[in-house]
């Protein structure tokens, strides 16, 4: 039974709260957010099995109609520290926030993850999650802890609504990425990432995506300090092209061994030309938010957390939204 229990592993994490104001709007509710569902298996002393399962419960008025999502599906071979090997759906490593932090609420310190990480089919226009194949591991970089990510797949490509357009023959997504973690300064990171593919911002319609992005973080010696910039550019010959751009800063603290104070800052602005210009217009519209609040750990699976925000949408009159919400791991 002890070797079986070292073999596989189950996880859970949920959360659910209140909120005020959401999207402008006078509502008051309570929110039930996502369910996710993670487990992996030991194959051998080299190979992992790796699945992960969201109940997408968040927003949805009936038990019966709860969208069920499969998040990663991955067999994982890891033969050594310079090279890893990653077969199936996977989360693609464009950026930071993407890939440091899993889908549950329960591990991140502010209620929401930055607009411009949300996932597709929640209105995000980043393509977060691909099928193919990831390789991964450390280059020999001396004090400087280089790591590199080479990914190539299918992306799965969303519009604004959140209705799938996708072909596989078609959307043949590559994405690169290289950071550094230097031993000598222990939290620190920065890197970037280069990605391609081809996407359908409305059906039928396909364009030539490509996204750069960067970032610096440092978590410390108490301190959170997250900062990510991302230039997305669309583009069809003879219908012209559009380009989405964003920051977000996040900084946070934390007092004792419960209490974690935070502040974000988050700026999307989208421009462009001719038919695919006003697409990306509308799929991804300008935007500006700060919010800040407090999280506090109950225990070592349970977290409370309070927020207000002000946030500028295109279009609309900005908004206070007020929040509180439980998060919580099993």
């Amino acid at each position: 039974m002890a070797s079986s229990e070292k073999r596989f592993t189950f996880h859970a994490y949920a959360d659910v709260g209140f909120v005020r104001n959401e999207d402008g709007t006078p509502v008051k509710r309570f929110a039930l957010g996502e369910l996710d569902v993670f487990a992996s298996a030991r194959i051998t002393p080299k190979l992992t099995a790796l699945v992960e399962v969201v109940f997408e419960t968040e927003n949805q008025p009936y038990i019966s109609i709860v969208p069920i999502n499969v998040d990663r599906v991955l067999l994982q071979y890891r033969p050594s520290e310079f090279f890893n090997l990653d077969i199936g759906s996977y989360r693609t490593a464009i950026g930071y926030y993407n890939t440091a932090y899993p889908r549950g609420s329960w591990f991140q310190t502010p209620l929401t993850r930055p607009t411009l990480f949300a996932f597709e089919d929640d209105a995000g226009f980043l393509p977060l999650h691909n099928t193919g194949v990831s390789a991964n591991g450390h280059l020999p970089s001396g004090g400087l802890g280089l790591q590199y990510v080479i990914e190539v797949g299918n992306s799965r490509n969303y519009g604004h609504d959140a209705v799938t357009q996708f072909d596989n023959s078609q959307h043949g997504a590559f994405n690169v990425a290289l950071s550094a973690r230097p031993p000598s300064l222990p939290g620190f990171q920065a890197g970037f990432s280069f990605y391609r593919d081809r996407f359908n911002p409305l059906e039928g319609f396909t364009t030539d995506r490509s996204v750069w992005t960067a970032h610096a973080v440092y978590q410390a010696n108490r301190v959170e300090f997250l900062n990510e910039v991302v230039l997305a550019k669309f583009q069809r010959t003879n219908f012209g092209w559009g380009h989405a751009q964003g920051f977000y800063s996040q900084v946070a603290y934390r007092i004792g061994s419960n209490w974690s104070p935070y502040v974000r800052f988050e700026d999307l602005n989208s421009y462009g030309r001719g038919v695919v210009g006003l697409a990306v217009l509308e799929a991804v519209p300008w935007r500006t938010s700060i919010l800040g609040g407090l999280r506090y750990d109950v225990n070592e699976t349970v977290a409370l957390k309070f927020e207000l925000g002000r946030q500028d949408y295109l279009g609309q009159p900005a908004w206070v939204r007020a929040a509180m919400q439980v998060a919580f791991s099993f």
